[in-house]
């Protein structure tokens, strides 16, 4: 290799270098705009959110959305629980505990957490620290308070995650007046 072709790749990397440099650098310099950051939040809200009336729409139905993760201690799901929902008491373990735990789950079904209400971090934390390790969990847009006080007849108690009575069913096809509005399905 002769001195110049030296030089044209000693120049090339030197640029390259710069290059990622200065990209990093117009990152912090130029953070982005107040539009980037609320479509970004939104995009990533919806895909990783589920309200409980689309959860509880999809079980009524036999088309669950995943399998519903109740996050909160053993003694608070045994007292009560949304129907179907299991126990993984994540504030109670540590990280390696919750992969074992979350890796345990069907490999072909969504989880979906929830912990104490709409405003508990540990829900998000757990969801972070799955993300992190490469497990992908989805978040109910509730927590226990709200589901209790907005969905009674869909809470049960014990150990078990329980299952809808015949009558809470409903036939995808159907017009449900619960699901409509006043101008019908």
């Amino acid at each position: 290799m002769n001195q110049s072709q030296k030089l044209f790749l000693a120049c090339g990397f030197i640029g390259a270098v710069v290059g990622i440099f200065v990209f990093a650098a117009a990152g912090a310099l130029f953070p982005k705009s107040s539009n980037d950051v609320f479509r970004d939040f939104y995009t990533v809200e919806t895909m990783v959110s589920v309200s409980p009336t689309d959860y509880l729409y999809g079980l009524r139905t036999g088309k669950p959305l995943g399998i519903l993760v109740d996050l909160r201690t053993p003694e608070d799901y045994k007292a009560g629980h949304m129907v179907g929902a299991i126990n993984i008491p994540a504030g109670q373990m540590d990280t390696a505990q919750l992969l074992a735990a979350f890796s345990k789950l069907p490999k072909n079904t969504t989880a979906i957490n929830y912990c104490y209400s709409s405003d508990c971090m540990l829900s998000r934390n757990v969801g972070k620290a799955l993300a992190d390790n490469g497990i992908y969990a989805k978040h109910l847009t509730a927590g226990w308070l709200e589901i209790a006080r907005d969905n009674p007849t869909f809470v049960v108690n014990g150990t078990a995650p329980g299952s809808l009575t015949a009558d809470q069913k409903v036939n995808p096809f159907a017009c449900d007046p619960a699901l409509g509005s006043e101008f019908g399905c």
